[in-house]
């Protein structure tokens, strides 16, 4: 490990520890969204392996995404969450050599869009906008 990469990594534990609940979830879409495109371009690149390992590590953020969602208080928006990662989940039980890269992509898209929505929200907790 080089030093700007310790740098770094300091850097993300530090925000990790200190960050709000809204950021953390930011942070958690961007580590799946991270890991979902490392593991299309490790299957691009025919490192079958370590496009499994990606996977599974983007596959274990949604996981944890989903364990987090409380319904009681969540009420229609943590039933639609719930249903939404149940289905990128299940789209990466479903990913073969055609449409490997199609249904990455449809996942980070999904991901994508929530993460906006989860900025807009700290954004306005914090008085943002």
């Amino acid at each position: 490990m080089n030093a700007y990469t310790s740098v770094v990594r300091s850097y993300q534990q530090q925000a990790v520890n200190t960050g709000s609940p809204l950021r953390l979830v930011v942070f958690l879409y961007d580590g799946a969204i991270r890991f979902f495109r490392l593991s299309a371009r490790a299957f691009a690149e025919g490192e079958r392996e370590k496009a499994r390992e990606y996977l599974l590590r983007a596959e274990k953020i949604v996981l944890e995404l989903l364990g987090s969602l409380n319904f009681e208080a969540g009420g229609e928006i943590a039933r639609n969450l719930s249903e939404l990662y149940c289905f990128i989940i299940g789209r990466c039980g479903e990913l073969s050599e055609e449409n490997y890269a199609q249904i990455i992509e449809e996942n980070c898209r999904l991901l994508g869009g929530l993460r906006e929505a989860w900025v807009q929200l700290e954004q306005k907790a914090n008085g943002e906008q």
